[in-house]
């Protein structure tokens, strides 16, 4: 079980749901997906994380009455999670489908902190940066 924690500030709805949908596509099934609103006076974005929390019962939804930035927003969220494993998401992230199953096998098979590749795309999808692997990496 895995709580995935995201702290929301002036995404756009596009890239807050492209966010969240790549967590909701995950292999992996077995996760909470903890979302903090850190701008409570942006009702937009306050009124889309709602509707997007409402239509799965995984997404748990905490508003900060005032703004206390990025690294408390996320402190919150994991003293709220209901699992001992922790997965950091941003709301302008894409993460791949298979994430979170491959990082839960990793801390299966011992490790306590794991983190994946990347690579970064721009607005259009456009590859812009890809991770390169080291010589003794085999995947």
């Amino acid at each position: 079980m895995i709580s995935v924690v995201m702290s929301v500030y002036n995404e756009s709805e596009d890239l807050l749901f492209e966010a969240v949908d790549s967590i909701l596509r995950q292999t992996e099934k077995r996760f909470e997906l903890i979302i903090v609103l850190d701008n409570p006076s942006n009702k937009i974005v306050s009124n889309q994380i709602k509707e997007i929390g409402a239509n799965d019962s995984r997404i748990r939804i905490i508003e900060n009455s005032e703004n206390i930035g990025l690294a408390s927003s996320l402190n919150k969220a994991i003293s709220l999670a209901q699992y001992d494993i922790i997965a950091r998401m941003d709301a302008d992230d894409i993460s791949l489908e298979n994430r979170l199953e491959r990082e839960l096998a990793e801390i299966e098979n011992g490790y306590d902190f794991v983190f994946s590749k990347y690579v970064v795309i721009d607005e259009n999808g456009k590859l812009k940066f890809s991770y390169k692997k080291f010589e003794s990496e085999s995947d």
